[in-house]
């Protein structure tokens, strides 16, 4: 099938590199507001001028795609996304899906509106470790859960809008670790209190750092502690688990291990035939073909997301907010 991408610059470059390898695909157009960004795509993948275009309204005029991949900022998601579906094609949008809740929600009701695919690229549950760790959990082996504990730690030194956005960790880059919560525990959260804090050597504008008590159904607690200007240790783009049940401890730091009774045992990942966003991919395609609703779709993505503003919420108020 054919596809337009949006945002061909900074991670839009990697992106592209991933759909023009993509054997279910064709590039049919690249826009970009920025015309060196054009000229590199030119150069680097010989494309024709008329593939590549500043404006996505001359794209779809002088275009014909099955698709749109939106890879541009999250305030913009709402106005690309909705402007490609109604004109016919199914999108496929970077995380987070929105820049507010209420734009999701109408992205949402546009897509089934027009009766075209929406989805998500929620990578990181397209992963060895996150899928081979949901299938331990959903088999019993860990018995009833109780609590978890989720440690991120990362020191990325970003250019862009991530640097002056009021809360980056929060509203960028933890809606994977919340989806990953959703999909791992294989239950929705009820309740959040959460607070955020800068510190005095931190190179972000706004908050990057976080402290997050999650409950989730069933009576699961989540300590989801967050930061993105670790200055010494850093762990897995995944972060660190540590997920406490009746049968003992799984814990995820890029291997998985289970420990009982003292014994500690590794567990076998499962194959997967791609994975992080050349399964995003795959699966949008096969959603497409299938005429189903993706894994990650918006619908379902919108769940992580009040996870997101719900914190946020809890950050400006102060209290503990339910999702209820």
């Amino acid at each position: 099938m054919k596809i337009i991408q949006v945002g061909a610059g900074g991670f839009g470059e990697s992106w592209l590199e991933i759909v023009m390898i993509a054997p279910e695909w064709e590039v049919a157009g690249v826009v970009d507001i920025n015309q060196n960004v054009l000229k590199k795509v030119k150069e680097k993948w010989n494309f024709s001028d008329e593939k590549l275009f500043t404006s996505l309204d001359e794209c779809l005029k002088k275009v014909k795609a099955d698709a749109l991949l939106n890879v541009t900022p999250p305030e913009f998601h709402k106005e690309i996304t909705v402007k490609g579906i109604k004109s016919g094609l199914h999108v496929l949008v970077e995380k987070p899906m929105a820049d507010t809740l209420k734009n999701a929600e109408e992205m949402v009701e546009v897509a089934e509106k027009y009766r075209k695919k929406l989805m998500v690229s929620q990578n990181y549950r397209y992963r060895k470790g996150a899928r081979s760790l949901r299938k331990f959990i959903e088999e019993g082996l860990l018995g009833n859960i109780s609590y978890c504990n989720l440690n991120f730690q990362k020191g990325p030194k970003f250019k862009g809008f991530r640097i002056k956005m009021e809360y980056p960790l929060l509203i960028d880059m933890s809606i994977h670790h919340f989806d990953l919560l959703r999909y791992i525990l294989g239950k929705e959260p009820v309740s959040v209190y959460a607070e955020s804090f800068n510190p005095c050597w931190s190179w972000f504008s706004g908050d990057a750092c976080l402290n997050i008590i999650f409950e989730f159904q069933d009576n699961i607690r989540v300590n989801y502690s967050g930061s993105w200007v670790s200055k010494g240790k850093e762990t897995p783009w995944d972060g660190e688990w540590e997920i406490y049940g009746e049968n003992g401890t799984v814990i995820w730091n890029e291997k998985i291990k289970f420990i009982s009774e003292g014994k500690e045992e590794e567990v076998e990942m499962i194959s997967m035939e791609r994975e992080e966003r050349d399964y995003s991919l795959l699966e949008f395609y096969r959603s497409i073909k299938e005429d189903r609703e993706p894994e990650t779709s918006g619908r379902d993505n919108i769940k992580s997301l009040k996870m997101v503003f719900n914190s946020l919420k809890a950050i400006k108020r102060g209290r503990r907010v339910s999702f209820i």
